[in-house]
């Protein structure tokens, strides 16, 4: 088996439960990878939340746009004894395995893994219907955005929140000038990044590192922070970030 990536060390900054695909494909292309996940996630509990999830029937569909938001959804739902009738509607093939992982028949799937289509393809396909946007506190703005433009009844349930995992703050300032690239899947990875290391550290990250982002929001928020090196997908996966990669590598660049 081909290993374009031997001899590379890495740093995969997800949370570490999401993080495992991610770093199985890159010691799979023999790359050594340090494990700094940079975010935990937490559910929100409180009225409101119990108060949307009873009331679930109400809304004709429900939308799922990460695997997170379907983790914490079937906790809630199993916890508060919810049968669930709506139609789903996943926004990638990942959200939606996750959905049926977990028991649920996904009715809708947009072709390309984006929030402008999982709304455009949507409203081409169905009539306008009440719909629950279950999602975390952080989540991008563009599918409700989307819907109001299009003057669709919806209704935002915040289940999830994202929060800086302030253990990984020693790792980090360890092992950053160990690495030869770094691996972000999220604005708030950039942003906690930034916010862990030293301040000598951090200037000499964005001189020196090679930075691949999951995509363009991703790599605007290492833009903003006037990171040199950036590499992006142009589908938004961790298997289309590590090609980038070996894409980069192959080329003689690194």
């Amino acid at each position: 088996m081909s290993l374009p990536l031997k001899g590379k060390r890495v740093m995969v900054t997800r949370e570490a439960r999401q993080a495992l695909p991610l770093i199985q494909l890159l010691e799979g292309y023999g790359a050594s990878c340090e494990r700094v996940p940079l975010l935990c996630f937490e559910a929100i509990d409180d009225d409101v939340n119990r108060s949307q999830l009873t009331n679930l029937a109400s809304f004709d569909w429900l939308f799922f746009t990460s695997v997170n938001t379907v983790r914490f959804f079937h906790q809630y739902i199993t916890t508060l004894g919810i049968q669930v009738k709506n139609k789903i509607a996943a926004v990638g093939e990942k959200t939606a395995r996750s959905l049926a992982h977990y028991g649920y028949a996904v009715d809708f799937q947009p072709s390309t893994y984006s929030g402008k289509a999982m709304v455009e393809e949507f409203l081409n396909e169905n009539s306008t219907k009440r719909i629950a946007l279950i999602c975390g506190e952080n989540a991008r703005r563009e599918i409700p955005e989307l819907l109001k433009e299009a003057g669709v009844s919806f209704e935002k349930i915040v289940i999830y929140r994202t929060i800086k995992n302030e253990q990984s703050k020693s790792l980090l300032n360890k092992a950053v000038s160990q690495v030869d690239a770094v691996f972000f899947t999220s604005p708030s990875t950039v942003d906690a990044f930034q916010q862990f290391l030293k301040p000598h550290l951090f200037e000499q990250a964005k001189n020196s590192l090679l930075t691949i982002a999951i995509g363009e929001t991703t790599a605007e928020a290492l833009r903003e922070r006037s990171f040199c090196d950036i590499l992006y997908p142009e589908t938004f996966t961790v298997e289309n970030m590590v090609e980038v990669y070996i894409d980069y590598i192959r080329k003689g660049d690194a």
